[in-house]
């Protein structure tokens, strides 16, 4: 049995126990009931979802998760901490959707054109958050390698703070940019796939060679030593027609780390569109699949609604999410389409504030695009043309 120091402060000490068949995060010390709650939640993890790294130093859990020990990690326990004692929420994961695409998706979360939004206004809102308490940073949508100053920007996070996450579909990658992207201490690249059948996922897509893109995305990506994650927005009809179990093959032909099950959201401008919302038969028949996948040789499983669940870290919109869009909007997260206001004209703790004291956002532990009262109360009473929604417009 080996112990590595994962956090040592004055009343509590956190250290991983690594033995020949399991790893577990203990706690001691006087403060250490403070720590109870996160603590079970990563030995839950630990337990039913294998890692995707163990070395001798250090475990990483997930393609989303900041390796332990690392200081990341480190400010995600005291995050916690501070949110369990005081009760105060903080942006721990932070995604900017902020970089024009190279798709025409079906269904698309980016709304809106003009020019993108500056280098240095970027880096100062990662800054603030930063500062704030981030622990994970992620270039998300579109495609985040069309911004000449990606390196850049990735260079200017301090990781000692948080952790970087590129998000392409893929056909700008090649071995060049997955070796810079790898020597500038990027942490995961997460690439979607909406269909084991290439033609399907080409014409979701709204491009011919879109799968194979993503396919030597993730491989050239894999080769490099980055982690990588195949992400598949679930829909019902990949569960009911058992595509699902495909996807799960293609991620271990690829040799990706992680699949991520991450539950269809209807929102922006295909909002209307409630038939991608999966029923509980689905998501019981999904969360067979993870408890076994995670049992058996192949990637981790990462499924959302098991992490967002009410026993877990529940719904993490304006509570710990907080999501960037390409006109400065800031919205809780990438799903819930709100603006509670801009980074180009208040601080970034000011719009979080707000968000704090939103009763939609802050009621209840279900995700709010899934929420039937949500969707009614405040999504369907306004068009896709009034997209993101004013926070002021919202009644609750």
């Amino acid at each position: 049995m080996k112990e590595i120091s994962v956090l040592d402060k004055k009343g509590l000490d956190l250290f991983l126990e690594i033995g020949d068949n399991d790893v577990k995060l203990r706690s001691s010390g006087p403060f250490s009931i403070f720590a109870k709650p996160i603590v079970s939640k990563v030995n839950w993890l630990l337990e039913n979802e294998k890692p995707i790294r163990v070395s001798e130093d250090q475990v990483t859990l997930s393609t989303w998760i900041p390796p332990i020990p690392s200081e990341p990690f480190k400010r995600a326990i005291k995050a916690e901490i501070k949110s369990r004692i005081f009760n105060e929420n903080i942006p721990e994961a932070v995604s900017m959707n902020i970089s024009a695409c190279t798709l025409n998706c079906e269904e698309c979360n980016i709304l809106g054109e003009g020019s993108q939004l500056e280098t240095k206004l970027i880096k100062d809102f990662m800054d603030e958050v930063q500062e704030m308490g981030a622990i994970s940073l992620g270039f998300a949508e579109g495609d985040p390698l069309l911004r000449d100053d990606l390196f850049e920007l990735i260079e200017h996070v301090d990781k000692d703070k948080s952790t970087v996450s590129v998000f392409t579909p893929g056909p700008l990658m090649d071995d060049e940019t997955a070796s810079k992207l790898k020597e500038k201490g990027v942490h995961s690249v997460i690439t979607g796939i909406k269909s084991p059948i290439p033609s399907e996922h080409n014409k979701a897509r709204g491009k011919k060679r879109a799968f194979q893109d993503a396919i030597n995305c993730m491989e050239t990506c894999v080769d490099k030593g980055l982690n990588v994650s195949m992400h598949t927005h679930v829909k019902p009809s990949l569960v009911e027609e058992g595509k699902i179990t495909e996807i799960y093959e293609l991620a271990k032909k690829t040799d990706v780390h992680e699949l991520t099950l991450w539950e269809s959201h209807p929102t922006w401008s295909y909002k209307d569109k409630t038939s991608l919302i999966l029923s509980e038969s689905h998501r019981n028949k999904l969360t067979k699949l993870y408890k076994k996948w995670n049992k058996t040789e192949g990637p981790r499983i990462f499924y959302n609604h098991v992490f967002e669940s009410e026993d877990m870290f529940g719904c993490m919109a304006g509570k710990r999410w907080l999501n960037l869009i390409h006109d400065g909007t800031l919205t809780p997260c990438t799903y819930v389409p709100i603006s509670f206001g801009n980074i180009k004209e208040e601080k970034v703790e000011t719009i979080w504030q707000r968000m704090q004291e939103s009763d939609a956002i802050q009621c209840g532990e279900k995700c709010k695009m899934l929420d039937e009262e949500f969707r009614t109360k405040v999504v369907d009473k306004h068009s896709v043309q009034e997209m993101p929604i004013d926070y002021r417009n919202i009644s609750w």
